[in-house]
């Protein structure tokens, strides 16, 4: 027999009106009963009549997430956060993988909107603002995650992207090394920008020359950076370590340094922006900047269902979630 709102209000204890404020996302509830409420609708099985709660409020319970590449730890993370909540006030998630193509990106917000789903999560590639503004004034709720749009009309959740590659940088010069290269993303791209821009203020404070021999781009990609780090192997006076801005792209500056039988650090260190779930099982384990890339997920669809119940009435329009990553320090670089 299918269970009932009612069934989860008994044996949460709580009324009604309460387990349905809590499952449907909107309104106060204390943080006891919502715990007691998705306590006890887990445990009898409770699935909300997506059809039936459509139907009366002119809604799908669905919502679109559009991210740049699925193959990531960092975005897979973000994905997990953002369903644990979608799942929670009874949306359904449709994942697109944009694959740093503005054209792909443009398609998916197209396909999204033509199919009325409630909201939409997006890591933006920048290019198709236009179309994103056009959406969010016909009232279709969107969200930014991981990447910024100055002054746009929505919910961002970031990180503080350009004080991690400060940091990551600014820890290898205490080390001693003075030729540290960089393989960034692309050029144009919010979070590329801001990681460059971090490495730039950790050579200059320190008074060591910014050398443009030791900047090279990987698009994000696996093979970009391989080819990036192959380059850096090759010249007559390599990098003494090498800062690298997303997990793609360490993974492919590693698999370059395997081939090359690079020893790590101790012919070149190595960092990375990202710290996936593999970082500290090489050898030698990897430093990294750590993301908190759940919560930017549960933040990010927090934020869009509060937008899609009208819930955030009275708060900025605009509004901007940084959250603090964090450097965890391992071998790579050498002695800690």
């Amino acid at each position: 027999m299918r269970k009932t709102l009612k069934d989860v209000a008994m044996k949460a204890g709580v009324s009604i009106a309460v387990a349905s404020r809590v499952l449907g996302n909107y309104g106060y509830v204390s943080e006891e009963n919502r715990l007691k409420v998705l306590k006890a609708a887990r445990e009898i099985g409770y699935q909300p009549d997506v059809l039936a709660r459509g139907l009366k409020t002119k809604k799908t319970y669905s919502i679109g997430v559009i991210i740049s590449d699925v193959t990531t730890f960092f975005f897979t993370s973000v994905v997990r956060g953002i369903e644990d909540v979608a799942s929670q006030g009874g949306y359904h998630v449709t994942l697109c993988n944009a694959d740093e193509d503005p054209q792909k990106e443009k398609g998916y917000l197209e396909e999204l909107y033509k199919r009325k789903v409630d909201g939409i999560i997006l890591s933006a590639t920048g290019k198709n603002l236009s179309l994103v503004k056009k959406l969010i004034r016909s009232g279709m709720p969107i969200v930014l995650v991981d990447r910024k749009i100055d002054k746009l009309d929505t919910t961002q959740v970031v990180v503080d992207n350009k004080e991690g590659a400060y940091e990551a940088v600014k820890h290898l010069i205490k080390l001693g090394y003075q030729r540290i290269g960089v393989i960034n993303g692309i050029k144009g791209i919010w979070t590329s920008e801001q990681r460059f821009a971090g490495y730039l203020d950790a050579l200059e404070e320190s008074e060591l020359k910014i050398k443009p021999e030791l900047i090279k781009y990987g698009d994000f990609r696996v093979e970009g950076s391989k080819k990036a780090m192959v380059e850096f192997l090759g010249m007559k006076n390599p990098p003494e370590a090498v800062f690298v801005t997303n997990e793609a792209m360490t993974t492919g500056a590693l698999l370059a340094m395997k081939e090359k039988k690079v020893k790590i650090p101790d012919d070149i260190a190595i960092v990375g922006f990202d710290d996936p779930i593999w970082a500290p099982l090489i050898e030698p384990p990897l430093t990294a900047v750590r993301q908190p890339s759940y919560s930017i997920g549960t933040i990010a669809c927090q934020a869009l269902l509060q937008r899609i119940e009208k819930t955030n009435r009275g708060r900025s329009v605009h509004e901007e979630i940084v959250l603090k990553p964090k450097l965890t320090i391992r071998k790579s670089c050498g002695e800690k």
